[in-house]
């Protein structure tokens, strides 16, 4: 579903009390920590697959006793 598009200047104009102001600004908050997450999330399932072998400095990283 596309965002619709916000014209800032209108919005700034519009007479708001308190409560639409922290519904506006709630959904904007929201809105960034939702767009964060989700590119955190991309980020980790892209990034080095190092995790997915045994590691190298923890235990029986080495090849001692192979």
């Amino acid at each position: 579903m596309p965002m619709p598009k916000v014209n800032v200047a209108q919005l700034m104009s519009k007479e708001m009390d308190r409560k639409d102001f922290l519904k506006y600004s709630g959904g904007v908050v929201l809105a960034v920590i939702g767009i964060t997450g989700l590119l955190n999330t991309l980020l980790k399932l892209g990034g080095d697959s190092h995790g997915s072998g045994p590691s190298r400095g923890g235990y029986g990283g080495s090849s001692y006793g192979k």
